[in-house]
């Protein structure tokens, strides 16, 4: 009997395989976007950020929890969690950018009033998550200030890097940034919008490249009980360090709630 091999190579005439489980190939037949969320590319990630300002104004502001204008670190900065209401204890994962802007995630336990210093510097956080098993009763803080009034409340608020709404358990912030040696590629956003009377409001998709400034990339308006839902048929392309945000800006005060999705992949 004859035996016969078939061996594959690349352009270079390198020999390459699949990866073999079980004596069998590993190829995927799953979408490429479920193997990323599965992590089974490697050196991919995503991100699906989602944000909410109940009070929004007539300029263009962040769609978080802070309803304020949002203030980005122009540098790596030592924060500190606290709370509103000295019985928080929880415990919370952090999520945002080292010195470096390469991911770093942490856990730290809140201590009420009292402000917890996270481990290391960080020149971006976008996510705050309670893992605990009560509600956050107060408002939890994370700031590059210490607290000196002894209420847990950051002053200036300008000092504010991210924060949890009193029973949410994870910060509701449309806002991101691209890591280090990774390129991004946003698929989709949404908005939606709430008032008690007729009321325009203005969604602004921004990006802002490193050492640059925000540049729009999608505008469009939206009247109270109503809802865009936008997908890009050629995923938007956002370079490494870049800031990603969506703004809302009312005719008068509104509630909104925003977001997007995107995947990134190393350079």
């Amino acid at each position: 009997m004859i035996k016969t091999h078939t061996k594959l190579v690349d352009e270079n005439d390198n020999a390459f395989g699949f990866k073999m489980i079980s004596g069998k190939p590993r190829v995927s037949m799953s979408p490429y976007f479920i193997d990323i969320a599965e992590g089974n590319v490697p050196d991919h990630g995503f991100v699906s950020k989602f944000g909410y300002d109940p009070d929004t104004s007539a300029s263009d502001i962040e769609v978080w929890d802070g309803s304020v204008a949002y203030n980005y670190a122009a540098a790596a900065e030592t924060l500190y969690l606290s709370s509103s209401d000295n019985n928080d204890d929880q415990v919370y994962e952090i999520q945002g950018l080292d010195a470096n802007w390469e991911p770093q995630t942490t856990t730290v336990t809140c201590t009420g009033f009292a402000g917890s210093v996270l481990p290391g510097t960080w020149i971006r956080t976008f996510r705050i998550k309670n893992l605990g098993a009560t509600n956050n009763a107060g408002i939890i803080y994370l700031s590059t200030d210490t607290d000196t009034t002894g209420d847990g409340i950051p002053n200036p608020l300008t000092t504010v890097r991210a924060q949890i709404s009193v029973g949410r358990n994870q910060t509701l912030m449309a806002i991101w940034s691209v890591p280090n040696d990774y390129t991004a590629y946003l698929t989709s956003f949404y908005a939606t919008a709430a008032a008690t009377t007729t009321k325009t409001t203005q969604m602004v998709l921004w990006v802002r490249p490193y050492g640059g400034v925000f540049q729009t990339k999608k505008i469009f308006s939206i009247n109270s009980g109503s809802s865009a839902d936008l997908r890009y048929d050629f995923p938007l392309k956002i370079e490494e360090r870049s800031d990603v945000r969506i703004t809302a800006n009312s005719s008068a005060t509104s509630q909104v709630a925003a977001g997007f999705d995107a995947w990134y992949e190393k350079d």
